[in-house]
């Protein structure tokens, strides 16, 4: 029996090595010396992973706060939900901003699409999970500590203008979206041009967002959003991040196979984070 486990042991750990995706160094290189200032550069913030095209990199990377080696990953492979499809890119128009105010992941196959004068603000501590796209002409800012599941679309423009036969009114056709600290945007969300959403907004998978859920909401915080277009459905629900709370309410379910819930104060943790959330920023 313990052979057959050390065996079973090596082998799911030759498995993990050899599906995770790998530094590219000349890539890594290449974006840290073409994107930052030469003082910043040096140390590599910017670690890429797995397959990306660079269409163009003439705009500026921005970091804020203190610098450490690998901080922002691309292609970061965090899970096992699918494979790599080789379709990651990079394109920074001259004239944009791409600014991280702190560690960032983004899974594989990835977008990153700035043109025009388009400033994409990123906070501290933000997930991005696999095929996730941010096409910007004018400004996306997301707050710190988000998490956007694989397959959601950020996108600020029409791209294309469409005129009122009635009256000839033609609309701009961009707008900035503003998403607060704490968001949970669920798997193949769309969040459009004009999007504003509170801190600790919940986002329902496939939820489809275009209006301004600040004012919606009353100014109230930790909304969860359904629905297309997106609606409020419920008040006062907040995603569970603290990697220590989420294990004891395993633990406790494991326990308890009969109930449906527990209570998170008889667990004493915060939700929100802990240092062992942090840490997984520190991964290579």
């Amino acid at each position: 029996m313990n052979a057959a486990r050390l065996v079973n042991g090596i082998l799911w750990r030759m498995e993990k090595f050899f599906s995770r995706t790998r530094i590219r160094w000349f890539k890594t290189l290449y974006i840290n010396f073409r994107t930052l200032p030469f003082s910043q550069a040096i140390r590599l913030p910017i670690y890429i992973y797995g397959h990306v095209k660079f269409y163009c990199l003439s705009g500026k990377i921005v970091i804020f706060g203190p610098i450490s080696r690998g901080m922002i990953k691309f292609g970061y492979q965090q899970g096992s939900f699918s494979a790599p499809t080789r379709s990651a890119m990079i394109l920074l128009d001259q004239g944009t901003e791409l600014i991280f105010n702190g560690p960032c992941m983004f899974d594989f196959d990835y977008a990153v699409r700035l043109t025009g004068k388009s400033n994409v603000n990123i906070g501290a501590h933000v997930v991005f999970g696999h095929d996730v796209k941010i096409y910007s002409e004018e400004s996306i800012t997301i707050g710190d500590y988000c998490r956007v599941a694989f397959g959601s679309c950020f996108i600020d423009t029409n791209y294309h203008y469409s005129i009122e036969l009635s009256n000839g009114a033609v609309r701009k056709k961009s707008a900035s979206i503003e998403i607060g600290r704490y968001n949970w945007i669920g798997n193949t969300s769309t969040i459009m041009k004009g999007t504003r959403t509170p801190e600790g907004t919940i986002i329902a998978s496939k939820g489809f967002l275009n209006k301004n859920y600040v004012k919606l909401g009353e100014g109230g915080t930790n909304i969860v959003l359904a629905g297309s277009p997106a609606n409020i459905v419920q008040k006062g629900y907040a995603r569970i991040l603290c990697l220590e709370m989420e294990k004891n309410i395993n633990e406790w379910f494991a326990t308890h196979p009969g109930e449906k819930e527990c209570l998170a104060g008889d667990l004493s943790h915060d939700y929100r984070v802990n240092d062992a959330y942090r840490d997984l920023f520190n991964r290579i």
